[in-house]
Protein backbone atom coordinates (compact mmCIF):
# COMPACT_ATOMS: atom_id res chain seq x y z
CA UNK A 1 0.00 0.00 0.00
CA UNK A 2 1.42 3.36 -0.91
CA UNK A 3 1.98 6.16 1.58
CA UNK A 4 -0.21 8.30 -0.66
CA UNK A 5 -3.26 6.16 0.12
CA UNK A 6 -2.32 5.88 3.78
CA UNK A 7 -2.07 9.67 3.97
CA UNK A 8 -5.56 10.15 2.53
CA UNK A 9 -8.08 7.68 3.85
CA UNK A 10 -10.73 9.27 1.64
CA UNK A 11 -9.09 7.96 -1.53
CA UNK A 12 -11.20 4.76 -1.58
CA UNK A 13 -14.28 6.98 -1.38
CA UNK A 14 -13.45 9.42 -4.19
CA UNK A 15 -14.25 6.80 -6.81
CA UNK A 16 -17.78 6.38 -5.46
CA UNK A 17 -18.88 9.94 -4.53
CA UNK A 18 -20.64 10.52 -7.84
CA UNK A 19 -22.10 6.99 -7.98
CA UNK A 20 -23.94 7.16 -4.67
CA UNK A 21 -27.70 6.98 -5.12
CA UNK A 22 -29.56 9.46 -2.96
CA UNK A 23 -32.45 7.09 -2.52
CA UNK A 24 -33.16 5.72 0.92
CA UNK A 25 -34.42 2.35 -0.18
CA UNK A 26 -33.30 -0.86 -1.85
CA UNK A 27 -31.43 1.07 -4.55
CA UNK A 28 -28.98 2.39 -1.95
CA UNK A 29 -28.67 -1.01 -0.27
CA UNK A 30 -27.88 -2.72 -3.56
CA UNK A 31 -25.27 -0.08 -4.42
CA UNK A 32 -23.74 -0.27 -0.94
CA UNK A 33 -23.40 -4.07 -1.08
CA UNK A 34 -21.44 -3.70 -4.34
CA UNK A 35 -18.70 -1.63 -2.67
CA UNK A 36 -15.39 -3.03 -1.51
CA UNK A 37 -15.10 -3.92 2.17
CA UNK A 38 -12.91 -0.87 2.80
CA UNK A 39 -15.53 1.36 1.16
CA UNK A 40 -18.33 -0.31 3.14
CA UNK A 41 -16.48 0.51 6.36
CA UNK A 42 -15.32 4.03 5.49
CA UNK A 43 -18.38 5.36 3.65
CA UNK A 44 -20.88 5.27 6.54
CA UNK A 45 -18.32 6.06 9.27
CA UNK A 46 -16.97 9.02 7.31
CA UNK A 47 -20.45 10.50 6.85
CA UNK A 48 -21.45 10.01 10.47
CA UNK A 49 -18.20 11.62 11.60
CA UNK A 50 -18.47 14.58 9.22
CA UNK A 51 -22.14 15.29 9.90
CA UNK A 52 -21.98 14.92 13.68
CA UNK A 53 -18.83 17.06 13.86
CA UNK A 54 -20.56 19.68 11.70
CA UNK A 55 -23.85 19.90 13.56
CA UNK A 56 -24.41 17.03 15.94
CA UNK A 57 -26.46 13.87 15.74
CA UNK A 58 -29.65 15.86 15.18
CA UNK A 59 -28.25 17.27 11.95
CA UNK A 60 -26.89 13.88 10.92
CA UNK A 61 -30.23 12.13 11.36
CA UNK A 62 -32.09 14.79 9.36
CA UNK A 63 -29.77 14.26 6.39
CA UNK A 64 -29.88 11.49 3.82
CA UNK A 65 -26.47 10.19 4.93
CA UNK A 66 -28.03 8.83 8.13
CA UNK A 67 -29.67 6.11 6.04
CA UNK A 68 -26.62 3.98 6.79
CA UNK A 69 -26.29 4.73 10.52
CA UNK A 70 -26.48 1.00 11.41
CA UNK A 71 -23.61 0.32 9.00
CA UNK A 72 -21.62 3.17 10.57
CA UNK A 73 -21.88 1.43 13.93
CA UNK A 74 -20.53 -1.77 12.39
CA UNK A 75 -17.80 0.26 10.70
CA UNK A 76 -16.66 1.96 13.88
CA UNK A 77 -16.39 -1.46 15.53
CA UNK A 78 -14.35 -2.75 12.58
CA UNK A 79 -12.04 0.25 13.01
CA UNK A 80 -11.57 -0.62 16.68
CA UNK A 81 -13.53 2.41 17.87
CA UNK A 82 -15.99 0.57 20.08
CA UNK A 83 -16.64 3.54 22.35
CA UNK A 84 -17.64 5.66 19.35
CA UNK A 85 -19.78 2.79 18.04
CA UNK A 86 -21.51 2.62 21.42
CA UNK A 87 -22.31 6.34 21.33
CA UNK A 88 -23.71 6.02 17.80
CA UNK A 89 -25.71 2.97 18.92
CA UNK A 90 -27.26 5.00 21.75
CA UNK A 91 -28.20 7.70 19.24
CA UNK A 92 -29.81 5.16 16.89
CA UNK A 93 -31.67 3.55 19.82
CA UNK A 94 -33.52 6.82 20.46
CA UNK A 95 -35.59 6.00 17.37
CA UNK A 96 -36.83 2.80 18.94
CA UNK A 97 -36.53 -0.86 18.10
CA UNK A 98 -36.42 -0.38 14.31
CA UNK A 99 -34.22 2.35 12.88
CA UNK A 100 -36.11 4.39 10.25
CA UNK A 101 -34.07 4.26 7.05
CA UNK A 102 -36.23 6.85 5.31
CA UNK A 103 -35.22 10.45 5.90
CA UNK A 104 -38.82 11.66 6.09
CA UNK A 105 -39.58 9.16 8.84
CA UNK A 106 -36.58 10.35 10.86
CA UNK A 107 -37.54 13.99 10.35
CA UNK A 108 -41.12 13.33 11.48
CA UNK A 109 -39.89 11.49 14.56
CA UNK A 110 -37.55 14.32 15.52
CA UNK A 111 -40.19 16.99 14.85
CA UNK A 112 -42.15 15.59 17.80
CA UNK A 113 -39.45 16.93 20.15
CA UNK A 114 -40.32 20.57 20.82
CA UNK A 115 -39.17 23.27 23.16
CA UNK A 116 -36.91 26.25 23.45
CA UNK A 117 -34.13 24.57 25.36
CA UNK A 118 -31.86 22.19 23.45
CA UNK A 119 -32.53 19.50 26.04
CA UNK A 120 -36.20 19.62 24.95
CA UNK A 121 -35.90 19.55 21.14
CA UNK A 122 -32.64 17.62 20.73
CA UNK A 123 -32.70 14.10 22.17
CA UNK A 124 -29.02 13.71 21.21
CA UNK A 125 -27.54 16.77 22.91
CA UNK A 126 -25.64 14.78 25.57
CA UNK A 127 -24.46 12.24 22.99
CA UNK A 128 -22.96 15.00 20.84
CA UNK A 129 -20.54 15.98 23.60
CA UNK A 130 -19.72 12.34 24.33
CA UNK A 131 -18.96 11.82 20.62
CA UNK A 132 -16.68 14.87 20.43
CA UNK A 133 -14.80 13.77 23.55
CA UNK A 134 -14.41 10.21 22.26
CA UNK A 135 -12.86 11.47 19.01
CA UNK A 136 -10.08 13.34 20.77
CA UNK A 137 -6.63 11.85 20.88
CA UNK A 138 -5.47 11.94 24.50
CA UNK A 139 -2.71 14.51 24.91
CA UNK A 140 -3.14 16.02 21.44
CA UNK A 141 -3.48 19.80 21.12
CA UNK A 142 -7.04 21.13 20.92
CA UNK A 143 -6.83 21.97 17.20
CA UNK A 144 -4.91 18.88 16.14
CA UNK A 145 -5.21 17.82 12.48
CA UNK A 146 -6.17 14.27 13.39
CA UNK A 147 -8.68 12.62 15.64
CA UNK A 148 -9.13 8.97 16.60
CA UNK A 149 -11.42 8.31 13.63
CA UNK A 150 -8.96 9.77 11.12
CA UNK A 151 -6.08 7.75 12.56
CA UNK A 152 -8.14 4.54 12.61
CA UNK A 153 -9.39 5.12 9.05
CA UNK A 154 -5.88 5.78 7.74
CA UNK A 155 -4.60 2.64 9.42
CA UNK A 156 -7.49 0.62 8.04
CA UNK A 157 -6.83 1.83 4.49
CA UNK A 158 -3.10 1.12 4.79
CA UNK A 159 -3.87 -2.46 5.92
CA UNK A 160 -6.85 -3.15 3.64
CA UNK A 161 -7.49 -3.80 0.01
CA UNK A 162 -9.17 -1.00 -1.86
Amino acid sequence: MTNEIQDNYRDPLTAIWDEQPYADDEEFTEWFLGLTKVQQILFPTYWLDVEVCNGGFHQYFTNSTAHHAPEAIIGFRELGLNDIADIAQHAVAIFGETFPRKRNDREEFLAAFVGDDESEWNPFYKLDDAFYQALKIPGAPEFHDHDRFTVAAKNYVSEGEI
